[in-house]
């Protein structure tokens, strides 16, 4: 078995092949991108990511932030998987949790642990303080919960933060939720660190500094 960080490339270097091999003016268009070709061949994808902007270059595959802000490998993987998954399809309209997307259940309890559970112990004593953190993403208000936020990860990427405050009876809650469409964007696995991601790069915006990154794994039948 290759060791993680080996994983992890040939995952990024498979899914830039795959784009190199695809209409990439498609992909743009069906992630909510911009296409641009440019001299020499060279062709770019400028994408909204959490706000700022992102710019996919190929044939390289490089990907780059206009604001600098350093990209993990991870994050790299999932942002090249959605490229290439992006259907263009509708929004569906409709929150689900990660459980009812196909294939969640078998993820569901490291989606629950490193997602939701990172999500109440953080937040849930003062669930306001997501409110204005996200804000800096652009964050809008949803009537869910005692603080639900909407984030657009990507351009058809909506995930829903939800907290209901803790007390001295009830412990605080957190939920993380998806539009109905988001498997026709992502696969599962990378939903789990698109989510896992969003969470921990608002922890860390908040003062703490997140746990070493695992490699997700199913849940055994």
């Amino acid at each position: 078995m290759l060791p993680k960080q080996e994983n992890y490339q040939l995952a990024r270097q498979m899914a830039v092949e795959n784009l190199r091999q695809a209409d990439l003016r498609g992909r743009a268009s069906c992630g909510g991108g911009a296409y641009r070709l440019e001299a020499g061949g060279k062709e770019r994808i400028e994408i909204k990511y959490l706000g700022q902007d992102l710019v996919f270059a190929f044939p390289e595959g490089n990907i780059a932030a206009a604001s600098g802000f350093p990209l993990s490998l991870r994050e790299e993987i999932f942002l090249l998987h959605y490229l290439e998954r992006a259907s263009g399809s509708a929004l569906g309209g409709e929150w689900i949790s990660f459980g009812e997307i196909p294939g969640g259940a078998f993820y569901q309890p490291v989606f629950a642990q490193r997602c939701q559970t990172a999500l109440a112990k953080f937040f849930g004593q003062e669930p306001e303080t997501i409110r204005s953190l996200a804000g800096e993403w652009q964050g809008e208000s949803l009537v869910l919960g005692d603080v639900g936020i909407r984030l657009w990860v990507l351009p058809r990427l909506p995930v829903a933060l939800v907290l209901w405050r803790g007390d001295a009876e009830f412990p605080a809650e957190g939920k993380v939720l998806f539009d109905s469409s988001v498997s026709r964007y992502l696969p599962v696995e990378d939903i789990v660190v698109m989510a896992e991601t969003v969470v921990w790069k608002l922890v860390k915006k908040k003062g703490y500094s997140p746990p070493r990154a695992q490699t997700t794994q199913r849940k055994k039948p």
